[in-house]
């Protein structure tokens, strides 16, 4: 599936019936597709699809299929119209179109959510706009999952009273997200998810959880309070820092660790195949 609109115009509906004419051909025969199609479709809707599809129309996907089977199926089904269409323009310029196109970038740098994602300086915070990463909202754990495959443990979030999710981010490697608190600040604590990590300096603490290994570290200044967990585990490390300049006293750092909770990989896969009915996976350890 190339494209979805909600009420799609007539050329989107002609070109999706020519690219499924298209792909169904890859595996059969344009003969056999036609025949198939006129007991749904007239000869003037078949002669429009195939008018108007045709360069970018096409998915890259299905152009590359096409050009890997060496055969002309779309000049195969031209073929069989009973009239060679005349090609249908992808683009029709006007004025009206030239000035909204000259109108949207602007519109794009001037609202604030158009720098977000545009512009994303931010490394905390995604491109998606996920705030939520409940441990039972499944769809940001899977992003990290395939961020870190050799991760045994994803973290979420319990939030407690005065905590809020304000970012997150996934890509090849590592997962982020950052959480304000109404007190203690924006941006108070940064999550990250690597593979491995150094925990040099801090001293190992009982840990609460089974197989994982608990480090913490903390630091006081006139005017800041910074405080550092590790949690190593197989295949993982999650790495929590806490910077405050409106709590130097480290206050809300016996809570800041309750917020975080942990997923496994595996019920995340469990959870992922139920869902897709087996079709789906996580990546690989080794990938």
């Amino acid at each position: 599936m190339a494209f979805v609109e909600v009420r799609p115009s007539p050329w989107r509906q002609a070109v999706d019936l020519a690219n499924m004419m298209l792909c169904l051909a890859l595996r059969s025969s344009p003969e056999l597709v036609y025949q198939r199609a006129m007991r749904q479709f007239t000869v003037e809707e078949t002669t429009e699809g195939f008018a108007a599809a045709h360069g970018l129309a096409l998915p890259s996907q299905l152009r590359r299929m096409l050009r890997e089977q060496g055969r002309d199926v779309h000049g195969q089904f031209l073929q069989l119209l009973p009239q060679r269409p005349r090609p249908v323009q992808i683009q029709r310029w006007s004025a009206r179109r030239i000035g909204l196109l000259l109108v949207v970038p602007l519109a794009v740098l001037l609202v604030p959510t158009g720098r977000v994602v545009m512009f994303n300086h931010d490394p905390n915070t995604t491109r998606l706009q996920i705030f939520n990463l409940d441990c039972a909202d499944l769809e940001p754990l899977w992003l990290q999952a395939q961020a870190v495959p050799s991760a045994s443990l994803v973290p979420c979030v319990e939030l407690l009273p005065g905590w809020a999710v304000a970012g997150a981010n996934a890509r090849n490697g590592q997962s982020a997200f950052t959480l304000d608190h109404d007190r203690a600040g924006k941006a108070a604590m940064v999550v990250r998810l690597t593979p491995t990590c150094d925990p040099a300096g801090a001293t190992q603490m009982p840990s609460q959880r089974p197989g994982v290994r608990h480090y913490e570290q903390t630091e006081r200044r006139a005017d800041q309070f910074t405080a550092t967990w590790y949690d190593q585990f197989p295949g993982g490390c999650v790495t929590s820092r806490l910077d405050s300049t409106s709590d130097v006293d480290g206050k809300f750092a016996t809570d800041a660790p309750l917020v975080l909770g942990f997923a496994t990989r595996q019920a995340l896969q469990d959870a992922l195949a139920q869902r897709s009915n087996g079709r789906l996976h996580l990546d690989p350890a080794a990938g």
